[in-house]
């Protein structure tokens, strides 16, 4: 059976059965430990595990990328799993309750949850893993915790707003800009309504907790506690009414969707800037391509622009970059399969022929000439993505704020701040209200980790 049959079959076992890792015994010399040093020079062959959650694209870029490296290096098997998003779930804490995690796994902002399951990578920064192409800052913000690397960053993401430039100027509205506040997207998006009788913004979604979160740290505060996740970063409700103020007025105006027009958009396609009935929406970076499209769908001679999020006058960064996932490498004592997933890290991040079969699926990628070699090739709606991640890393670099904090309950946190929303905005709670209820529920849920 030759290599490439062989890690498809074990995939599929995998699907159905958990394979065992191999042991670091037994390498080529026979009996003894696989060496860091044999497994760099080829001499020991050794396996590793590492698995992944995602879309079936995702899994048929990476498991031909994983191809591409077992090709390179004969010596090293790689056995994959990978699963939609809650099987990966259900499966990495079986995993974990069992200390059976596969060499590399991939995580995202609950990485602290699993932070006694993750090898730091600092021994292998500069010596297996090349980070000469990026620079110290993508790295901290992304996958940087208490001093130790917990990760490599497998693409990175902005939070953004994307707009439809001609509704502005039909409108009479300055265009958003990069220093703009939350006091000019209210008057922008009232303005916009009032003119054309479409929404001035169309589409909260799901996404308020990421908005409200950023909300909060545009004035130097972090919802989550970065090393205790038993608390918050916040104790104060003050620092969320005025975003739960600006939410009421606009629906009340007619400038934004209320309830159950909310629940009538579904997906990236039907977003009302996407349909011409909405001037901006919220969108991650890895998302305008896609929307975009959608908008030119409906009328070929549309163009979006993305920009920042609001902020406060004054205040830290609008948009920070976030780590869109990453792969982490699991506490194993075998050095041998320790350098195999460093090896297998660094070709991932570094090799301009495998990011050409991943085309930026998973982010931006962090190093330089990977992001140049796929800009070089990339359209309009791409290009600006790609500027847009550049733009805002130096923004993030500047505010000296770091990376933005998870926690193991966070969506339980954000499902409360819908709530909270939809209270305010049907007229259930005062804004003030609202802000106090969720800070109590966030304390009380976050002291249960």
């Amino acid at each position: 059976m030759n290599r490439f049959k062989k890690f498809i079959t074990l995939a599929a076992i995998s699907m159905v059965s958990v394979f065992v890792l191999a042991a670091c015994g037994g390498g080529s010399g026979g009996g003894g430990d696989i060496t860091a040093a044999g497994v760099a020079d080829g001499s020991e062959e050794v396996t590793i595990g590492i698995a992944w959650w995602g879309s079936q694209l995702r899994h048929d870029r990476t498991s031909e990328v994983i191809a591409m490296f077992m090709d390179q290096h004969p010596n090293i098997t790689v056995n994959y799993e990978f699963f939609d998003s809650g099987g990966y779930w259900t499966a990495l804490d079986t995993r974990v309750a069992a200390n059976d995690v596969w060499d590399l796994f991939q995580l995202g902002s609950n990485y602290p949850e699993y932070r006694n399951h993750i090898l730091p990578l600092n021994p292998f920064i500069g010596t297996v893993i090349d980070v000469s192409n990026t620079t110290q800052e993508f790295i901290d913000i992304t996958t940087s915790y208490n001093g130790d690397i917990v990760g490599l960053s497998n693409g990175v993401n902005a939070q953004g707003i994307a707009y439809d430039p001609a509704m502005f100027e039909a409108a009479g509205v300055p265009l958003p800009h990069i220093n703009w506040t939350w006091a000019e997207f209210e008057n922008a998006a009232l303005a916009i309504s009032a003119t054309h009788g479409h929404w001035g913004f169309g589409n909260w979604g799901q996404n308020e907790g990421i908005i409200l979160t950023q909300f909060i740290r545009q004035q130097g505060h972090e919802l989550y506690h970065e090393s205790d996740i038993r608390a918050l970063g916040i104790d104060n409700p003050s620092t969320m009414v005025d975003y739960f103020r600006m939410r009421q007025n606009m629906v009340e105006a007619g400038a934004s969707p209320d309830v159950g027009q909310m629940m009538l958009i579904t997906d990236i396609e039907g977003d009302p800037v996407a349909m011409g009935t909405a001037a901006m929406t919220y969108v991650a970076s890895n998302q305008f391509v896609a929307l975009n499209n959608a908008a030119q769908e409906v009328d070929p001679g549309r163009q979006l622009r993305m920009t920042v999020l609001p902020g406060h006058p004054g205040g830290y960064a609008a948009s920070n970059v976030v780590n869109s996932q990453m792969f982490s490498m699991s506490t194993t004592d075998c050095e041998g399969r320790q350098q195999a997933a460093a090896m297998f890290l660094n070709f991932f991040a570094n090799s301009i022929e495998a990011n050409n079969i991943l085309q930026a699926e998973r982010g931006i990628p962090i190093m330089n000439h990977v992001r140049n070699a796929l800009e070089a090739a990339a359209d309009d709606a791409v290009a600006q993505t790609f500027a847009f991640i550049s733009m805002v890393g130096q923004l993030s670099d500047e505010d000296g704020m770091g990376h933005i904090i998870g926690n193991p309950r966070q969506a339980e946190i954000e499902d409360h701040i819908n709530t909270q929303v939809e209270r305010v905005i049907t007229g259930q709670a005062t804004p003030e209200q609202a802000a106090q209820d969720l800070l109590d529920f966030a304390l009380f849920i976050v002291s249960q980790n």
